[in-house]
């Protein structure tokens, strides 16, 4: 009996250490997820302003650009191509100030979007998209730490070529620019110094030899960061490694630390990229 009840107070503690691991485990990672969604959106501290005299003006100045950058997040590349009577939506979405939720809450990576009033999810406007464009967003985080995620834009429809989480394969996603205007946050960057058809070609020989590859996190560490080097097949790639390698194969090194690991951030700040487009970052430092 006296064994039977040693045995049996020994199951019962490994049980609770469990339990307490797992409840542990839930406030922290809940706790994480909290502290993230805190800092997943940056909405201007000023009001907003009226853009009708400036959407009247024949030609901008200047200082026209940065009001406009101020009040809509579009950048003077960005602003000359969206047509004027649209910067008010532009305007209404850097202002917004919707409830933050996780419209995967079960996931690993939880991703913030924003609602609507209706209680649906608020879509933010988007710059016309060109083939070869790169779309970031810092909304999708993993156990406190906001890894973000990061596509390289096919075609004006909005097609991305994409590595999205782990077991699954890099491929071509249709139309699926949506899932950014739906995040608490994005930018859009631009090859600088780069015609339309450069930026194509980077784009469609990116869909022709960069699909179909498996995902690992660790890319650049434990296997070469440039998987073409030599013509050699890529092994393994992740979202930022994938719109590294695409344009690495075409000569441009975008990753802005030029360490082992790229992630969306290094690319964000690379000097060869130009700014479209800033939504729920803050307009100076951007990606902190």
């Amino acid at each position: 009996m006296r064994k039977g009840r040693k045995v049996f107070l020994i199951i019962l503690s490994i049980l609770t250490c469990i339990c307490f691991a797992v409840t542990a485990a839930g406030v922290f990672f809940a706790v994480a997820n909290g502290v993230c969604e805190a800092d997943a959106r940056v909405v201007p501290s000023y009001a907003m302003s009226d853009l009708a005299p400036l959407i009247e003006k024949e030609v901008w100045t200047d200082e026209d650009y940065e009001t406009i950058y101020r009040q809509t997040g579009l950048t003077r590349a960005g602003a000359d191509t969206v047509p004027r009577e649209k910067l008010p939506e532009f305007q209404y979405a850097l202002f917004y100030d919707g409830k933050i939720f996780h419209d995967d809450p079960d996931e690993i990576t939880p991703h913030d979007t924003l609602s609507d009033p209706s209680g649906g999810g608020f879509i933010a406007p988007i710059v016309p998209l060109e083939a070869g464009d790169i779309l970031i967003t810092s909304t999708t985080h993993l156990f406190g730490w906001r890894l973000g995620h990061a596509a390289l834009v096919l075609n004006s429809a909005g097609t991305l070529l994409q590595s999205t989480v782990i077991g699954a394969d890099s491929d071509i996603t249709g139309n699926a620019a949506g899932w950014f205007r739906r995040s608490a946050n994005f930018m859009v960057l631009r090859l600088k110094d780069a015609d339309a058809e450069t930026r194509a070609a980077i784009a469609d020989a990116a869909a022709q030899s960069l699909t179909g590859i498996p995902y690992n996190v660790f890319v650049g560490f434990f296997t070469p960061k440039d998987q073409c080097k030599d013509g050699r097949k890529p092994t393994a790639t992740h979202c930022a490694h994938l719109v590294w390698q695409s344009f690495m194969n075409a000569g441009y090194d975008i990753d802005s630390t030029g360490g082992p690991l790229v992630v969306p951030r290094d690319i964000s700040r690379s000097p060869l990229l130009e700014v479209l487009q800033v939504y729920g970052f803050d307009l100076d430092e951007r990606w902190k």
